[in-house]
């Protein structure tokens, strides 16, 4: 056994004891030292569960019909700019818009068409998915506190 697994004596340790001796001694928990002192009050709940017959269906969701219609609309405006570009000589010799104008304003009308369109599609999913409906039984239940 080496002196390093040995304890130290009381005398050695001086007038203050250590933090291990402190936490392995006993604790008197209050409500042992005051025999008057009860244990805590449960306090009463009540519960109340009431039945309600509700529709349950699915729905679109609406903003994601825009967004992808919108950029439906983008693509084909820039692939119709792209598509439908002028010659270089014929510029020269009339007057016509610059490839980005021609974009810009098939972006307002494709982005606005595409939205639209989107919207129309949401429409009619949600006109299919309308059939499908149930009724179904939902209970819900209510926990609250009794005061005396």
């Amino acid at each position: 056994m080496s002196t390093d697994d040995q304890p130290e004596p009381a005398a050695d340790r001086g007038a203050q004891p250590h933090a291990a001796d402190e936490a392995s001694a006993p604790v008197q928990p209050e409500a042992a030292a005051r025999p008057e002192a009860s244990a805590p009050v449960e306090p009463v709940v009540e519960t109340e569960t009431s039945r309600d017959e509700v529709v349950v269906r699915r729905a679109p969701r609406y903003g994601a019909f825009l967004l992808v219609g919108a950029v439906v609309g983008a693509l084909i405006a820039l692939v119709l700019s792209l598509a439908f570009t002028p010659d270089p000589d014929r510029v020269a010799q009339d007057f016509t818009y610059d490839p980005g104008q021609v974009f810009g304003f098939l972006l307002l009308g494709g982005v606005a068409i595409g939205a639209a369109l989107g919207a129309l599609t949401a429409l009619i999913v949600d006109r299919a998915l309308a059939r499908r409906t149930k009724r179904v039984v939902a209970e819900r239940d209510e926990t609250h506190r009794v005061d005396d």
